[in-house]
């Protein structure tokens, strides 16, 4: 009996978590005074939504979840995307790449803090690179695995450019890490 259950909230639990997009951003947007605390896990659900769908700018679900990404994208959220570096210059805003990598690094970052009880800020520590910094990179990368490993999937209707195409390569190696910050 308890299997039977099991499987049924596996298969409910997708559908209520991610069919219910755009009535939470009309509230959000309606919000004069939107805390991104309140919003956090709306958010959250918004990039699991992305990177589990393929891009389909014809679905409204699909629309309300980048409308909810876009929305948090220059708020402050205690938590800063690093949108810098190599491999971000190699993804082009033709194909939302960039806007793709900066949800990717969203949803890590928002993971780490709602699964693991970890804050990845990206702050600029005094005395340190910006870029150097152990949470910016380890944000960058892991953001960039989520991107890759999306737009690696045909089916998810992201071209992918021969420059980013080489990352792919290296993240499908286990060699990401190797290329991602050299100069």
């Amino acid at each position: 009996m308890n299997k039977k259950i099991y499987l049924i909230l596996l298969l409910i639990i997708p559908f209520t978590t991610f069919g219910q997009l755009s009535e939470p951003l009309k509230e959000m947007k309606s919000d004069k005074n939107a805390e991104f605390g309140k919003y956090q896990s709306l958010v959250f659900d918004a990039t699991k939504y992305i990177f589990n769908n393929p891009v389909d700018v014809k679905s409204k679900e699909f629309i309300s979840a980048t409308q909810i990404v876009g929305f948090w994208m220059n708020k402050d959220t205690g938590m800063n995307i690093p949108t810098f570096g190599k491999f971000f210059s190699t993804l082009t805003n033709e194909n939302q790449q960039q806007f793709l990598y900066t949800a990717a690094m969203m949803n890590y970052g928002l993971d780490q803090k709602i699964n693991h009880s970890r804050i990845l800020k990206c702050v600029k520590i005094d005395g340190q690179k910006y870029s150097e910094q152990e949470d910016v990179k380890e944000v960058q990368l892991e953001g960039a695995k989520i991107l890759l490993e999306y737009v690696g999937n045909k089916k998810n209707n992201v071209p992918m450019t021969s420059k980013t195409k080489k990352y792919w390569k290296a993240s499908k190696k286990n060699k990401l890490n190797k290329i991602f910050f050299k100069d």
